[in-house]
């Protein structure tokens, strides 16, 4: 069945939202992250990362320091991909929001009957006959002429009621524990900012905190002008090291640790989590995990913890 077919089935289903109150955070979690069984595999992760940020205190580091740990996001803490969706064995699990926006009118270039199925066409040509670097911007570009405020409310409206069933157990289960243990959680993804920001709510990480492909945004709509550099690739080490320099701006003289990284991809993420685990440290050395992501490449052999995730937090 191909892609088309399979999204003109249009029978995912609808998950309601429930909430908890979680006093650690401070904040409301969706009661379904909560009944998530954490996997041994990701407590023993958990308690590693948090024992670089007490072994760096215990050496002499400020306890206010910041640490810090970046995340990719589809495949890492999303099983699927929330920009082109996720079909398994013929059968749509869920819609991506790339085919949501088009549904929306928020792609003025994809309006018409059939809009979606064109841009599928024209996206995966870019993406076999040019390579990411082209089609994974595209997807931003494509929504030029957009609202901005209709895309972000699509994009958290979409979280809570389609995605978040979908969230690695033993991801979330290692984000809850490092945000309560005061180690802050970054997301570098390479889908639309717009898209990954509509996750902070569901994850409980701060929208700021949340980076992907972005384009210059005037009068309340959406443009084609990129601001780089792309989350793809390198362009996610770049944006990692702009982040800590903006950050040691606006917080000078403030400690800033990396002391973990986790992605999926040897080709999307290897580059941003080759760097964590490259930093030399006062004592003790980063927690870098690669999830799900198969035999590594000559280059990155034996730098990463590798592990593999099935299990999503609605089973």
């Amino acid at each position: 069945m191909s892609f088309q077919q399979a999204v003109g089935i249009r029978r995912w289903s609808r998950f309601p939202l429930f909430r908890y109150s979680f006093w650690l955070l401070l904040c409301w979690l969706p009661l379904a992250l909560f009944a998530a069984e954490p996997e041994p595999r990701s407590m023993q992760i958990l308690d590693d990362v948090v024992g670089v940020r007490e072994a760096l205190i215990a050496n002499g580091a400020d306890r206010n320091a910041i640490f810090m740990t970046v995340w990719d996001f589809d495949g890492t803490i999303l099983d699927g991909d929330c920009s082109e969706g996720l079909i398994r064995d013929g059968r749509v699990i869920y819609p991506g929001l790339a085919q949501l926006a088009i549904e929306h009118k928020l792609s003025p270039q994809y309006s018409g009957k059939g809009g979606f199925e064109a841009f599928w066409h024209d996206y995966r040509l870019l993406d076999e006959r040019v390579g990411h670097w082209l089609a994974y911007p595209y997807i931003v570009q494509m929504m030029t002429g957009g609202s901005v405020d209709q895309l972000a409310q699509l994009s958290e409206q979409s979280f809570k009621t389609l995605y978040q069933p979908h969230y690695y157990a033993g991801s979330m289960y290692i984000i809850r524990g490092l945000q309560a243990e005061g180690v802050e959680v970054h997301v570098i993804s390479a889908s639309a900012e717009r898209f990954v920001r509509g996750a902070a709510a569901t994850i409980a990480v701060d929208p700021a905190r949340i980076h992907g492909i972005r384009v210059q945004e005037r009068d309340g709509q959406m443009t084609e002008e990129l601001v780089y550099p792309v989350t793809w690739a390198a362009g996610k080490r770049e944006r990692l090291q702009e982040i800590i320099r903006e950050r040691s701006l606006a917080e000078p003289g403030r400690e800033i640790y990396v002391i973990g990284g986790f992605g999926n991809s040897y080709n999307t993420d290897g580059p941003f989590m080759a760097w964590i685990a490259g930093q030399a440290l006062p004592v003790d050395k980063p927690v870098v995990v690669m999830i799900n992501g198969g035999a590594a490449p000559e280059a990155y052999n034996g730098l990463f913890t590798t592990i593999e995730q099935r299990a999503v937090v609605a089973e």
